[in-house]
């Protein structure tokens, strides 16, 4: 039996019955009442024609904003494997944070792309705050489109910075001596 997802004569019927539906009412509308039922008639033609635009925009719309949450994942990840780093009590993790990479637990390392990654960080969770902001409110396909570029940008650069500032952390190694202050 062929999966009703799929098959192309279930997925016309379905898009299809609300207009044969509206168009048996407004046939009915019209013999019954002559010129009023016209008017309503064509009113319940525009309405049903925006109420089904308006539901492919909402679907787009919520899949664009699934998209976002997916990228805002990514960006989520990047902080939580350096909130990790930072206060993880596991012996790999606490032997990589003091012995292999000690410049990136320092917050005053003043090497430029481990500086990078710092200034990155609450960049980060700023923008996460105010994307649930966003999202929360009512936006075009548009504007979904571009946020979900950006939040994808985003979280491509984080994950590039912390990629580089572990990287540079391996090369300063075990010998780093924190800065005095």
């Amino acid at each position: 039996m062929p999966d009703p997802m799929f098959d192309t004569a279930t997925a016309r019927l379905r898009l299809w019955w609300p207009y044969l539906v509206v168009a048996g009412c407004c046939a009915v509308l019209i013999g019954l009442l002559h010129i009023p039922g016209v008017v309503i008639a064509l009113l319940l033609v525009m309405s049903m024609i925006v109420l089904l635009k308006d539901r492919g925009v909402s679907e787009e719309a919520e899949a664009l904003r699934s998209s976002i949450r997916l990228s805002a994942e990514d960006i989520i990840e990047v902080l939580r494997s350096y909130e990790e780093f930072l206060s993880s009590s596991e012996p790999t993790v606490a032997e990589d944070r003091g012995e292999h990479r000690p410049a990136l637990a320092d917050p005053d390392c003043d090497d430029a792309e481990i500086a990078a990654f710092f200034c990155a960080v609450p960049a980060a969770k700023r923008y996460l705050t105010r994307l649930d902001y966003r999202l929360r409110r009512r936006m075009t396909v548009g504007q979904l489109e571009t946020l979900l570029q950006l939040t994808d940008q985003r979280a491509v650069e984080l994950a590039e910075l912390w990629s580089a500032a572990r990287r540079r952390a391996l090369r300063l190694g075990g010998n780093y001596q924190k800065r005095a202050s």
